[in-house]
């Protein structure tokens, strides 16, 4: 029986939440506690959108802070939770959420393996297109990062990079690391993606 479901596939850090100033080291991160959650604009909109138009929504990610004793277990469930609720406050609900949480360097022993779902491998998404009978050929993968465009590339998803294309000297390093593979659609932000879809 052929899968029949499209599916959205959206990278969590940078698409759903914005990145976080940590003042206290100097760097761009992932949120490491719930007060840090900001929502990327038009993310909502966008989602809404894509549901309308009879899209799975499935957020697949990436989050070795565990592992590497960035963040502890309480605050990424509090985290996890806190995107819930403020989607399900939006009237959204996603119909997957998949997370690496493994790092070949991680601190913790049970998390530094070299698995087969850290993006740009593609056990996340070969997982949820098993459980939720996704068609690929109808599906996209949106993220902000290389590892999301080779991933979903190679799963065979479409794939929409989301970059701040007005700077050369990072679309020239975006490109050296891409290689050979290209993203379907780059663009500079959410709002441009809802009239990609089709």
């Amino acid at each position: 029986m052929q899968n029949q479901q499209k599916a959205l596939f959206l990278d969590r850090d940078g698409i759903f939440i914005k990145m976080h100033y940590h003042r206290n080291v100097g760097v761009i991160d992932t949120p490491l506690v719930p007060s840090q959650v900001v929502f990327v604009p038009g993310i909502f909109d966008l989602l809404k959108h894509a549901k309308n138009m009879g899209y799975l929504l499935i957020l697949i990610s990436n989050q070795p802070g565990i592992g590497i004793r960035k963040i502890n277990k309480k605050n990424f469930i509090a985290i996890k939770n806190k995107i819930s609720q403020e989607l399900k406050a939006n009237s959204i609900t996603l119909d997957g959420e998949y997370y690496c949480l493994h790092h070949p360097f991680a601190l913790i022993k049970k998390y530094a393996v070299e698995c087969t779902c850290r993006k740009p491998k593609t056990g996340l998404i070969d997982q949820a297109v098993k459980d939720l009978k996704i068609d690929i050929s109808k599906s996209w993968m949106i993220g902000d990062g290389i590892y999301d465009i080779i991933g979903g590339h190679n799963a065979g998803l479409k794939t929409i990079l989301i970059a701040n294309i007005t700077e050369t000297e990072y679309l020239q390093v975006v490109e050296s690391q891409l290689q050979d593979i290209k993203p379907t659609y780059l663009v500079k932000n959410l709002k441009q993606v809802k009239n990609l879809l089709y």
